[in-house]
């Protein structure tokens, strides 16, 4: 009896041990002590048995494995109260992270993913999956992602309309040809780390719909990019890019000192709408004159914003 009874034991407590099948994944989480960063300075294998236990994996909330020659990343998954998941410049071909609902930061790149599924990650905020070759992505089940870092992928299409945090993008040498902003935030352009130069290797990028309040402040980025590829961008996330271009709009004198001319080629003006470069409103009208007066405005860089029977317009002036 008494040696049923501790095989029973022997095979529970089996039943708790993960099993890592590759061998540096493995290596790197045991060697996890208190003067390394692998576990933020904590030790994984507790019992030092020379095996990853499920308890011993529920107690880490940060891992670090970057640069460990990691091509198979099975046994992560048994981690879910991960906070903080570093498993960037490796080889790894895919990951399961349906059960670490509990993440904040994800860094993937420098690997080799062809597909990334971040669904089911509600407390994301900000992830890194730049250097791979991943073709699209769906951030709309990601409430609170306000960081993302793609550059050097696949992707021709960015939408993050459903997140209503997200302000930073990094998204250079991929083949974009649309990219959706319009959120309710406007983007932040004042962090160095993020918002590259958008068309940096994206040539097909033609359209973004972003916030009426931050058209001005994209269009003065994309400007500052120094490219002298053209990029529509509208707050009318169906208007193609096509549509868009069927009128033009000429605004004149520029620079003006007191009344500015308004010329919207075949269509018809129905509001005005002027921004500072901040992107904050600084006049509006319901109207169809071809004729407003800036006299009160200071001198300065302003964006125009043109509501016609087609779509809307935009151009940009300076005022003396």
């Amino acid at each position: 009896m008494k040696s049923i009874f501790l095989f029973f034991i022997c095979v529970i407590s089996n039943a708790q041990i993960i099993n890592i099948p590759d061998q540096n994944f493995k290596n790197k989480l045991l060697q996890a002590n208190t003067t390394n960063q692998t576990a933020a300075g904590n030790i994984i294998d507790t019992n030092a048995n020379g095996e990853i236990e499920i308890s011993e994996a529920l107690m880490v909330n940060y891992l670090f494995v970057a640069a460990s020659n990691i091509s198979d990343l099975t046994g992560v998954e048994y981690f879910t109260n991960l906070q903080y998941l570093f498993v960037n410049v490796n080889q790894i071909t895919s990951i399961n992270l349906s059960t670490l609902t509990n993440l904040i930061q994800f860094r993937c790149n420098n690997n080799n993913l062809s597909n990334l599924d971040l669904t089911g990650l509600i407390n994301l905020v900000g992830v890194n999956f730049s250097h791979n070759n991943i073709t699209e992505i769906n951030f709309s089940l990601l409430p609170n992602i306000n960081q993302v870092v793609c550059n050097n992928n696949l992707l021709s299409e960015l939408d993050f309309s459903s997140n209503p945090l997200f302000t930073k993008l990094y998204c250079s040498n991929n083949n974009l040809t649309t990219l959706n902003i319009k959120n309710g935030i406007n983007q932040d352009f004042s962090d160095v780390n993020f918002n590259d130069c958008w068309k940096t290797g994206n040539p097909n990028l033609t359209t973004i719909c972003a916030d009426e309040s931050e058209i001005a402040s994209v269009q003065s980025f994309l400007e500052d990019c120094g490219s002298p590829q053209t990029i529509n961008v509208n707050s009318n996330c169906n208007l193609s890019n096509q549509e868009f271009t069927k009128s033009k709009i000429t605004i004149y004198p520029n620079p003006v000192n007191d009344v500015l001319n308004i010329n919207l080629e075949n269509s018809i003006i129905s509001s005005v709408t002027v921004f500072n470069t901040l992107g904050q409103k600084v006049y509006f009208s319901f109207s169809t004159t071809s004729q407003i007066d800036v006299s009160k405005l200071e001198a300065g860089a302003y964006f125009l914003k043109v509501d016609g029977l087609e779509g809307e317009y935009y151009g940009r002036f300076v005022k003396k």
